[in-house]
């Protein structure tokens, strides 16, 4: 039987550690032909699979996931910690769920990995009630269902889930996990304020989009709204992912491209996570694993897709994060 101890669980961790993507494969990956990303793949016997095609990477990421998803449930000794990060997945699920219903969709969404059962979500958000879900997610679902009428608004279903998300996470986690969802929190609206200028949209429209406040308070946000971007800049200079947020804004300012400020959360958010990874204890070096393969996924969705889709190397190198390892 597992045992549910720091020592037991890091050392699990750490074997698994060995079986993810390198940072020097995942750049020859980026320049490399199609063929050869599959057969690098192939070669770490990476999703199970053997001899695989362009077709199969979607599968092998997702069985990768569930894998890690998997070793996590497995050893973790503080799930109330872990599970914070494999909620999101929930998260997804209800979306994508509550969308099918309400428009009548016949197909069948691809569901993520979550802490509840898939079938239970399915039942939760086919009989409309959220009784088992955390309060955050009860009382939000509560009152969209109860807003339903008439046209459906996709964008404000995805907005409340994320926002009861968020704010389970902010009002449960601790240490470094705190400071990861309020950056996450500062990341995501600073990009939602970037997005709603980019539209046109009115001040209204972003005080109603906002997620929950981390370091970066809605009023200064809010206040900058119609102003010169400097303004966002200072706005923006709060909190330990300051210097990340300003690198994205700045390329932003030049491009007028997010891609950037998205990649600077990306590498910002996991970086928290890379000191702990030789720690002898204390539940860090479960979540960066965590966080590393999820990273390590969406680096190779993004290769696949682009070779998929013949599109230029320059497109693949501009947004790879950093990696894990």
């Amino acid at each position: 039987m597992p045992q549910k101890s720091p020592v037991y669980a890091v050392t699990r961790i750490r074997v698994h550690e060995k079986d993810m993507v390198k940072p020097e494969r995942m750049a020859r990956m980026a320049e490399a032909s199609p063929a050869e990303v599959m057969r690098a793949l192939g070669d770490i016997g990476y999703g199970g699979i053997s001899d695989p095609q362009l077709s199969d990477g979607d599968r092998m990421i997702a069985k990768e996931l569930s894998d890690a998803y998997a070793l996590i449930n497995e050893v973790t000794f503080s799930p109330e910690q872990t599970d914070l990060f494999i909620l999101k997945g929930d998260a997804n699920n209800l979306k994508l769920l509550i969308k099918q219903r309400l428009t009548g969709t016949a197909d069948s969404p691809a569901l993520m990995k979550g802490v509840y059962p898939k079938d239970d979500i399915i039942r939760m958000v086919h009989n409309a009630d959220y009784r088992e879900l955390p309060e955050e997610f009860t009382k939000r679902l509560n009152a969209l269902e109860q807003s339903f009428s008439g046209e459906i608004d996709p964008g404000r279903i995805s907005t409340e889930i994320d926002r009861a998300y968020l704010e389970h996470c902010l009002n449960n986690a601790k240490g470094v996990s705190l400071e990861y969802f309020r950056s996450l929190a500062d990341f995501t609206n600073i990009l939602t304020l970037l997005r709603m200028r980019n539209m046109g949209a009115g001040a209204d429209k972003l005080k109603a989009s906002l997620m929950p406040e981390g370091y970066v308070s809605h009023r200064l946000l809010i206040q900058c709204f119609d102003g010169p971007e400097e303004g966002i800049a200072r706005a923006a200079a709060t909190g330990p992912a300051r210097e990340s947020i300003l690198k994205g804004l700045e390329e932003y300012g030049r491009s007028g491209r997010l891609t950037e400020l998205e990649r600077q959360r990306d590498n910002y958010l996991i970086s928290l996570f890379k000191g702990a990874k030789f720690a002898e204890g204390g539940i860090e070096p479960l979540i960066g694993y965590l966080l590393g393969r999820e990273q390590e996924a969406k680096c190779l969705r993004l290769i696949i897709t682009a070779k998929r889709n013949n599109l230029p190397d320059k497109v693949i190198t501009e947004r790879l994060g950093e990696l894990y390892g």
